[in-house]
């Protein structure tokens, strides 16, 4: 936070004609949003203007707020003058704290120099595996004059924000379905970029010795400031263009469309990579999570515009009270354990190498235990034994991975061997178990048994395999030898075993006669 609040500058025009330029710009501002939407609307709009340049020192945002107003004006002359400012007002802070929070989030996440070259290094040598590492030539092209070079260092730096608060503010007034689209994507895809930036730190070409790319701006005599210099993956400039042109573009149909909903990234993509700023690949992967989850939103429909069949589903699928409880404990239990990897990475950068492996296994366990519930809500879900030893398993992974456990002592990881697989045997029979429910089945609880515990030994098995591969292929040493695969293989087959006569005799138990209180008592006297 506190890297953030030094980085907040107060800048004020630098000559007369950037004060004349800056005072016009605000006023069309002014009178164009007044004109949409009324006076408060107008001097907002204003007031956003003169705050960005008072940040950034630069005219292009109250520029980009200028012309989004002229075109609203042009559109819908005087529509909304009795409009109230509020919702605009409520929506501008909501923006503006989302951007905010990105903003310390990057200043807090600031990756260590070795790490970020070595993850570049993959990055180049995957685009030179495919024959694409075209970055240091288009570089040489596109800057054989310094007005060129000036272009590019301008578009780079000034008008990635100008054209996303122009698309903003003029998707707000014109077309609210889509400013709501645009609006929750830039905030998704904030969070998968944080994201991005801790698991894969990555240096940008211009700080990679030895390939043959310039840093445009610095030659040309500016300085750069960064949030973070080792957040080359992804390119939000890119992202956030992209998503931009396939927003505006959707009314659009054909070559209309496809020229609207390219051009801004493509053009956005071609700058990066001639600054010197980002690989190709990083654009690719800044548009994947921005342009993304625009589409999934936009194609998702609420539950009451499901069809009729998928509605009676959702009804009939419903976990019952039972189900409910440990649907919702497996949220909050298992929730925990994500905000303690994220507190841990925030605070411990690096604190495991295995930290997106173990955020994945999480998230993994929290989908699989609740899709279960819902998908066999009808025979009574998944059982509270297989939550338990499931939660059980994640935290003890986790914690003991944390805390270094594994290394300290030797019988931990065969700790964890029985509980995962006593974990996957559980879930194997428990849908066993509800598939024989709801196929009316005959056949005697032990088949169950055998058929879940060779499951769970054969995903044990698997594993174990899936360790060697890792070892032979990526040297991840992860296997100790062939005793220590000898010891875990044997926990393996107990949890297997353990876990699956435990559910096996529950069901014994829970199924076995039990006198009714209706039983006829015979008089007294009556033989």
């Amino acid at each position: 936070m506190g890297e953030f609040v030094d980085a907040i500058r107060v800048h004020t025009p630098g000559n007369a004609f950037e004060a004349v330029l800056l005072a016009l710009v605000l006023l069309v501002a002014l009178l164009a949003f007044w004109r949409v939407a009324g006076r408060g609307t107008g001097l907002l709009a204003a007031a956003v203007g003169l705050g960005a340049f008072v940040q950034i020192g630069h005219p292009s945002i109250p520029m980009a707020i200028a012309v989004a107003g002229l075109l609203l004006a042009r559109s819908a002359p005087a529509t909304g003058r009795t409009r109230s400012w509020l919702p605009f007002a409520r929506e501008l802070a909501v923006v503006f704290a989302g951007f905010v929070l990105y903003e310390i989030a990057r200043f807090n996440v600031v990756a260590e120099r070795a790490p970020a070259v070595r993850n570049a290094t993959r990055v180049v040598d995957f685009e030179k595996a495919i024959g694409s590492f075209f970055e240091p030539d288009l570089q040489r092209i596109a800057t054989s004059s310094d007005w060129l070079t000036h272009t590019f260092n301008a578009f780079y730096s000034h008008g990635f924000l100008a054209v996303v608060a122009g698309a903003i503010l003029w998707l707000y007034f014109a077309s609210p379905e889509r400013y709501r689209l645009y609006r929750n994507a830039l905030g998704l895809s904030t969070v998968l970029a944080i994201g991005l930036i801790v698991l894969f730190p990555t240096a940008p070409p211009r700080l990679f010795a030895g390939l043959g790319v310039e840093d445009t701006v610095v030659q040309l005599g500016r300085e750069h400031s960064f949030a973070n210099e080792f957040a080359a993956i992804p390119s939000l400039h890119v992202g956030w263009l992209s998503l931009t042109g396939y927003v505006l573009a959707l009314p659009y149909r054909r070559w209309r469309f496809w020229t609207i909903a390219l051009l801004p990234g493509l053009a956005m993509q071609t700058t990066v990579i001639v600054t010197g700023n980002h690989y190709w690949v990083d654009g690719v992967i800044g548009t994947l999570i921005s342009v993304g989850p625009a589409i999934v939103i936009r194609h998702s429909r609420p539950i009451s515009a499901l069809p009729g069949r998928t509605r009676s589903w959702l009804a009939t699928h419903r976990p019952g009270p039972a189900g409910a409880r440990r649907v919702q404990g497996a949220v909050l239990t298992l929730g925990g354990l994500f905000l303690y990897l994220g507190a841990a990475q925030f605070l411990r950068p690096g604190f495991t190498d295995f930290w997106g492996y173990l955020f994945f296994q999480v998230g993994a366990t929290v989908v699989l235990l609740v899709a279960g519930e819902f998908a066999f809500s009808r025979e009574g879900g998944l059982s509270g034994l297989t939550h338990a030893i499931a939660i059980t398993c994640s935290y003890a992974d986790v914690l003991g991975t944390d805390g270094n456990l594994y290394a300290h002592i030797d019988e931990y990881d065969k700790i964890t061997h029985f509980m995962g697989t006593a974990a996957i045997t559980a879930g194997a029979y428990d849908i066993l178990h509800a598939l024989s429910i709801r196929r009316g089945s005959t056949r005697p609880a032990v088949e169950r048994l055998y058929l879940a515990v060779a499951i769970g030994i054969a995903l044990g098995v698997a594993w174990e395999v899936y360790e060697y591969l890792g070892d032979r292929v990526f040297h991840t040493t992860r296997t100790q030898g062939r005793w220590d695969t000898f010891n875990d293989l044997v926990s393996d087959a107990l949890g297997a075993c353990t876990l699956g006569m435990l559910l096996w005799w529950q069901e014994r138990t829970s199924a076995a006669p039990v006198p009714s209180e209706e039983t006829y008592v015979p008089p007294p006297g009556e033989a």
